[in-house]
């Protein structure tokens, strides 16, 4: 890690695939989501549970939001990048998809794979 990375905030980053899933919900949802996203924001690696936990099964150190509390179906897979961002790679809901995490796990590691990728690149560097 660069010395530029280190003095520098966490930001949240989204992906393209959390933004279209993100647009699809209801502003109620969408609120719900804001709420837990400034929490991660604000508290970075050590927002924990019931706000955020490990997804098990998942080949790299994915992480779920979970917006109020675990309460809702929403979910959202994320990851901390080499610069200590955070990565949301995209949502899902539990209400509608009864095999939710193990597509959920599949969709978010090729996104972050990729998106390593890009960022090895140089593709997500700021000018």
């Amino acid at each position: 890690m660069t010395e530029s990375h280190k003095n520098r905030p966490m930001e949240v980053v989204c992906t393209d695939e959390f933004a279209h899933w993100y647009r699809q919900l209801a502003p109620g949802e969408q609120d719900d989501l804001v709420v837990v996203v400034q929490l991660l924001e604000s508290s970075g690696v050590l927002l924990g549970y019931p706000h955020s936990s490990a997804l098990k099964g998942s080949r790299h150190s994915l992480r779920e939001l979970r917006p109020k509390q675990g309460h809702s179906p929403l979910r959202v897979a994320y990851a901390f990048d080499p610069r200590r961002d955070a990565v949301l790679l995209i949502g899902g809901d539990k209400r509608a998809e009864s095999n939710l995490y193990p597509n959920l796990i599949r969709k978010a590691e090729a996104i972050w794979e990729a998106y390593l990728a890009e960022q090895a690149a140089g593709i997500h560097d700021k000018e």
